[in-house]
């Protein structure tokens, strides 16, 4: 994320603009984050929902989300009490238990990415359960809300560790090569042979079922 100042002459205030990830291997799993920042950007307007740390702790989370399978082993701050001035289908105990009457250093805390996310009984709710509410408010049909849920679903796996992050597989193809010498040295053979699979896999001539499952309707 990254604020936007005001165009000059303008009565728009500063905004907060989403920068969520690099391009993903496939078609699917771009459709996937992007709908999740969106369906995000939605639920934060609707229910006015509160995300603010300080920058310290922002600058401390870059640095721990540089490291090396940062997703499973990394423990980011994030807020506990999103609640506050909320709308009402989100009020209530979940947001007695987020810490919704703390104040200062109690109103954030260290988090894993699958407990953001997916959420954890007693720490904090959850995006992926916060974003299902909003949609069972909202008027969807059934094959939207089917693609948007397998959208969800791959986030949620990514998050617990079911399925691998695009950096951990392209690390674990590069160490399990026969070429691989343990030495970091990427040889011509191993780029090669890499970029030969990941265009299999964007053009869905091979599965992937660790990276991105087993969705339904993928081309939707």
């Amino acid at each position: 994320m990254r604020f936007k100042p005001p165009p000059p002459n303008s009565e728009i205030g500063w905004r907060v603009e989403f920068r969520p990830m690099e391009v993903q291997l496939t078609d699917f799993e771009n459709s996937a984050y992007v709908v999740f920042i969106v369906l995000l950007t939605r639920v934060i307007l609707s229910y006015k929902l509160d995300f603010l740390i300080p920058l310290s702790k922002v600058d401390e989370n870059m640095k721990v989300a540089q490291k090396r399978n940062a997703v499973q082993t990394g423990m980011f701050y994030f807020r506990k009490d999103i609640y506050k001035g909320c709308n009402p289908v989100l009020d209530g105990s979940s947001a007695a238990q987020n810490g919704l009457d703390n104040e200062g250093d109690n109103d954030y805390t260290l988090m894993s990415i699958d407990t953001i996310i997916n959420g954890k009984e007693g720490v904090f709710q959850g995006l992926i359960p916060i974003l299902n509410c909003y949609l069972e408010n909202m008027e969807v049909d059934v094959d939207t809300r089917c693609t948007i849920l397998n959208y969800l679903k791959l986030i949620k796996r990514r998050a617990s560790g079911e399925l691998m992050t695009m950096a951990k597989w392209m690390r674990e193809f590069v160490d399990k090569h026969p070429e691989y010498k343990q030495d970091s040295v990427i040889t011509d053979k191993i780029n090669y042979d890499l970029l030969r699979k990941c265009d299999s896999i964007a053009k869905g001539d091979e599965r992937c079922p660790e990276l991105l499952g087993d969705p339904v309707n993928r081309g939707k």
